[in-house]
């Protein structure tokens, strides 16, 4: 009896595909992506540190460089949607390291130009460069989202779920560092060495995203049903070119107009749960921005009276606690379906209302403190299940040739809700008591998790039932 007979033979590798490993999230790409992020995050936060310290003890004011950073929210909300655009085009691996070489050669010139400055100080140049890093982010965040899906769709939802909960691990971590050991090595060495911590960790980034091994999206097209909706629009799609790069038939302008046209269409006519479920998540990034930005610090310093230094400790604290959020999602990632999303937002106004009941009742500052910074611990964990749970399912669920357009559109939505957000909770703060506004965020977010249940219940529901074909 020959026994090998009966085995399939594997197929042929004829050097053009790498071979996929039995777990992808242990594959050489993804881990070269994984390691890309951690360090592209790792230097933007830094460098974000470094630059307001640095401005804090030019200027003596902290509204100058919030004001810098307001600015840079613009081309975000503006230019994601070409990002995507863009994402959907050109090789994401190429647009990446582009990107990243890009980001570090900013910073490097930014730095050259302090060097050789009167004083070293430029409050102009510091504002162009965080304006400039913000356009080409602008590019950067929707390739990076559409590229993980492109890297493990077929290897299902579940899949996708737990390699986007790593990559929230390695993100949490990464912003969390600069934080800690930002402030000591300013204080040592100044704000040179910090710009170069920066600059190495963008080039390195674009190094190791050299390594990793990704199809232009277009050529994938083949293979995925084209939505009906779109089918009219196929005449003035970019045609692909042998390098991954694409011409349009009517012009560039018009071409990438189109495409995010074509991108609209898809959510409007052919997955309107999705557009839904993006419209929710920001207005769930509303609440969440005006609560922790703005809330979390007024309460503290203005309601309560603590110093910077007891600020300090309790932002730390959140930062752990969002660490630790983004393992525990991705523990639990396989079990966090679309249907789960309700339960994540209830849970997540729930947990705000211990804290609304604490500064409702006549207690001690600092057991209000305490109440407090539980809850935006509780806060942080509820997060990020409603990031591993939303996220995942909105990429798995859109075509490769629209992934980058529609998760552009999802950046422009949340950046939208965040300065909403500020200016809301601002004046909220000014003109309610705090127990009263944390109150009213729990309920409402509570009421949306009941009225949103029936759309995760029939999420894949009627028409856009043809669309699990995607996943």
């Amino acid at each position: 009896m020959h026994r090998h007979s009966t085995n399939p033979r594997p197929a042929p590798n004829n050097g053009h595909l790498p071979r996929r490993p039995a777990n992808p999230l242990l594959g050489r790409d993804y881990i070269l992506l994984v390691m890309g992020q951690g360090l592209s995050l790792f230097g933007s936060m830094m460098l974000r540190f470094a630059m307001s310290m640095w401005v804090l003890d030019e200027t003596g004011s902290a509204t100058v460089f919030a004001s810098v950073l307001a600015a840079a929210i613009v081309p975000t909300i503006l230019l994601s949607p070409f990002g995507g655009v863009l994402a959907d085009r050109v090789n994401r691996r190429t647009i990446m390291v582009a990107l990243d070489a890009g980001s570090g050669l900013l910073v490097l010139a930014a730095t050259s130009w302090f060097a050789v400055q009167d004083g070293g100080f430029s409050i102009i140049a510091v504002g162009a460069l965080m304006v400039s890093l913000s356009v080409l982010s602008a590019f950067e965040t929707p390739t990076v989202q559409a590229a993980l899906p492109q890297l493990l769709r077929g290897s299902g939802e579940a899949v996708v779920r737990r390699g986007m909960a790593v990559i929230n691990q390695v993100q949490q971590l990464s912003s969390l560092l600069p934080s800690f050991i930002g402030g000591a090595l300013y204080g040592l060495i100044g704000i040179g060495p910090l710009l170069g911590v920066t600059i190495a960790c963008f080039f390195c980034t674009a190094a190791l995203e050299c390594f990793i091994r990704l199809e232009p999206p277009q050529k994938n097209k083949p293979r995925e049903p084209i939505p009906p909706a779109m089918d009219h629009a196929h005449s003035d799609r970019p045609t692909p070119q042998s390098d991954g790069t694409e011409t349009s038939p009517s012009g560039t302008a018009r071409g990438w107009i189109s495409d995010i046209a074509a991108a609209l269409r898809f959510l409007t006519h052919e997955r309107p749960n999705i557009l839904r479920l993006m419209l929710l998540a920001s207005v769930i990034n509303l609440f969440a921005v005006g609560y922790s930005a703005v809330g979390f610090p007024f309460m503290i310093r203005t309601v309560l009276g603590f110093d910077a230094a007891v600020y300090g400790i309790c932002d730390g604290i959140i930062g752990i606690a969002a660490v630790i959020g983004a393992i525990l999602a991705g523990l639990f990632a396989t079990a966090l379906t679309i249907d789960r999303m309700p339960t994540a937002m209830a849970a997540l106004g729930a947990v705000i209302l211990p804290a609304g009941v604490g500064f409702l009742l006549p207690l001690g500052n600092m057991a209000k403190l305490i109440a407090l910074v539980s809850s935006c611990c509780l806060v942080s964990l509820a997060c990020s299940f409603t990031n591993i749970i939303a996220i995942p399912a909105i990429q798995i669920r859109t075509p490769e040739t629209m992934t980058g357009k529609v998760m552009s559109l999802l950046a422009s939505f949340a950046t939208c809700a965040q300065p909403l957000g500020q200016m809301l909770y601002g004046w909220l703060y000014d003109a309610v008591a705090p127990e009263w506004i944390l109150l009213g965020t729990a309920a409402a977010i509570l009421a949306l998790s009941a009225v949103s249940a029936p759309l995760f219940a029939h999420f894949d529901g009627r028409r856009d039932e043809h669309a699990r074909s995607y996943v």
